[in-house]
């Protein structure tokens, strides 16, 4: 029999996702004329898949600087819109770690064109063993990593 040993959740500080300057981790995002809707606003749809690139960016920067492999699969995404965004353009991502938790982790996004935040979101992932198709606890080395104060800057 294994025994679980619950971990509290790693604290980290809080910050405003609408200010820039709490972000060290940032994707370029290009607008595309498909992304508009009829009303030449680029359409909320885009909005997810602009944030998508982002943590894709993110845990694939894990991957190369921290040597982990952190396998998850997405829980829950919550976008809220605080501007326009028209097109053409580019959307500056920023993104960062809010919670580490257990068995899940939350990534936190600022959307900005220039200086102006767009939106904002943030992303709950689940650790996940896809062989055995259920979650699994956060692994101990990337954990650990976390709890070393271990940050993602770009190259």
């Amino acid at each position: 029999m294994t025994t679980t040993t619950r971990q509290e959740p790693i604290p980290l500080p809080d910050i405003d996702l609408k200010d820039a300057a709490g972000f060290d981790w940032w994707t370029d995002v290009s607008i595309r004329f498909s992304d508009q809707d009829p009303n030449l606003h680029v359409n909320n749809t885009a909005f997810a898949q602009y944030a998508e690139a982002g943590r894709v960016d993110y845990l694939n920067a894990m991957r190369r600087h921290l040597g982990i492999e952190p396998r998850s699969a997405l829980a829950s995404v919550q976008i809220s819109y605080v501007n326009q965004l028209h097109y053409p353009g580019n959307v500056r991502v920023g993104t960062r770690l809010l919670r580490l938790g257990n068995k899940s982790y939350t990534l936190g996004q600022g959307l900005f064109a220039g200086d102006r935040v767009v939106a904002t979101s943030e992303a709950v992932l689940v650790f996940f063993d896809y062989a055995k198709n259920a979650s699994r606890e956060v692994p101990a080395d990337l954990r650990r990593a976390f709890e070393e104060g271990a940050q993602l800057v770009p190259e």
